[in-house]
């Protein structure tokens, strides 16, 4: 299928909005025989006349007149692009992702602020799960990355953001956590794309613990009323147990230890960190 090249409508809006080829030709500053044969090549690759000739004047067609319409919109485009960076601060669009509890912490705290002092950056914040953050950076659907860390993939790098320590939580009649107790249990855990997930398994099976299940089950609310009811256990980062202790609820809890590092990190493409990713990871790192 033919495309018409942007030069090509750049000649056609001028004949239209100049009534002639000569003040097309004058506004284009070149040759008339020039805009006479860009015409041409123009109505012969779309196969439509665009213009009636009489005698030395062009009357504009039916089908010219809605080609007009579309081509003034992409050539309008075109000359608006150059203007995009004509002011001193940054434009353009920030793709961010993160996990869930990063919208706990740093993501209230700075983002508004990023927002304001920096309006014609278009901000997309989004919520999943660690290897989901980490596939989507690597297929450029994203350009950071709050996520678990550090960083083992060769292609990304990045920096550390925060503390985040993992904690069981437990039904309130339970006061110490045995192995009898989680060999009775069902476990509550987010789905196998989550690092606390895997954090927690591995925690298991370092301390020889075996539940009766592990089920999955992606609420805190969820899990909460659970417990609430004296079933299952559950994994819960110290963020969200936090929130849940601002909101006022009692949790009952008991700290993984020994279970590594599950501290979280900004992440991006190597090579790829730019000045828009920079002025965010300023904000975010700002006390």
């Amino acid at each position: 299928m033919y495309v018409p090249k942007l030069s090509q409508l750049r000649f056609f809006c001028a004949i239209v909005e100049g009534g002639s080829i000569a003040a097309a030709a004058r506004k284009m500053n070149c040759v008339p025989s020039n805009i006479t044969m860009r015409l041409k090549e123009l109505e012969t690759d779309l196969g439509q006349d665009l213009f009636i000739r009489d005698r030395k004047k062009l009357l504009i067609t039916p089908a010219g007149r809605l080609f007009y319409r579309e081509a003034r919109e992409i050539v309008s485009r075109a000359e608006r692009l150059p203007s995009l960076w004509s002011r001193p601060k940054s434009r353009g669009i920030l793709n961010v992702g993160a996990l869930d509890v990063a919208f706990l912490t740093c993501l209230p705290k700075h983002v508004p602020q990023f927002m304001m002092d920096y309006p014609d950056v278009e901000l997309n914040v989004l919520q999943h799960s660690s290897f989901v953050l980490e596939r989507m950076l690597s297929e450029e659907k994203i350009d950071l990355a709050i996520t678990d860390g550090p960083v083992e993939n060769t292609l990304l790098e990045g920096s550390f953001a925060f503390h985040q320590s993992l904690y069981l939580v437990m039904p309130e009649h339970i006061k110490k956590i045995t192995p009898d107790v989680i060999n009775r249990s069902d476990i509550y855990l987010f789905n196998k794309d989550c690092f606390y997930r895997r954090c927690a398994e591995l925690w298991m099976e370092q301390k020889g613990y075996q539940p009766r299940s592990v089920l999955t089950m992606e609420s805190y609310d969820l899990i909460l009323s659970c417990l609430d009811m004296g079933i299952g256990l559950a994994c819960m980062p110290e963020s969200v147990v936090a929130q849940f202790r601002v909101r006022g609820r009692k949790l009952n809890i008991f700290k993984m230890d020994d279970i590594g590092t599950t501290d979280v990190y900004y992440v991006w493409r190597k090579h790829g960190k730019n000045d828009i990713i920079q002025a965010f990871l300023d904000y975010m790192r700002e006390d």
